[in-house]
């Protein structure tokens, strides 16, 4: 996890999710969940912006999470540090303490952000991360090589596979991966 300022370690053409957790002061709930409806469309006026969620404190914490997608680093970056951004954060001081935790997800890690908890981890178990992406990918590809073959069976085999995965990366990153992280959220991150 990294305090502060977004990590430059991951490529700028992957999807970011910047995970950031606070903890807000007894009594100030309602006030700090109206700052992050706030914030989230300040953001959604920068580009990249995908969406963002607000992960509520389990039970005896007082810690949220927000999480912030973007399309790319670069725009993530863009966002964390702008003077709309800054100016935000600076309005909470009153009704947190200590510092933000701040981690950024990028990649196939993406894939597994969790939507069902109070504050996610950074990453999900990664034995059974792989378990999941094998499946998967296994049952996707079938399907795909199944349904494609009779339009595509004729074509030379580098544009077939380049069709095939184009599509099954597509439809795992916007559709299936989401839906299947959803479901397997407990087991992923137990």
């Amino acid at each position: 996890m990294t305090k502060g300022k977004p990590s430059n370690r991951h490529h700028d053409t992957d999807q970011v999710v910047v995970a950031v957790s606070r903890k807000v002061i007894k009594g100030h709930e309602h006030e700090y969940e109206a700052w992050v409806n706030k914030i989230a469309k300040l953001a959604a006026g920068f580009r990249g912006y995908m969406g963002a969620n607000i992960f509520r404190p389990s039970s005896g914490s007082r810690i949220y999470t927000t999480i912030y997608r973007f399309d790319n680093h670069q725009h993530a970056a863009a966002w964390q540090t702008s003077e709309e951004h800054i100016a935000a954060v600076s309005e909470i001081a009153p009704i947190v303490e200590g510092e933000e935790d701040r981690s950024t997800l990028t990649g196939l890690e993406v894939w597994f952000d969790r939507d069902d908890v109070a504050s996610p981890p950074p990453h999900p178990i990664r034995w059974r991360m792989s378990v999941v992406l094998f499946c998967v990918v296994f049952v996707l590809l079938n399907t795909l090589l199944t349904l494609l073959a009779p339009a595509i069976g004729n074509w030379p085999r580098l544009i077939q596979t380049a069709l095939v995965v184009g599509i099954q990366v597509i439809l795992m990153t916007y559709l299936i991966m989401p839906k299947v992280n959803l479901l397997l959220a407990k087991w992923l991150y137990k």
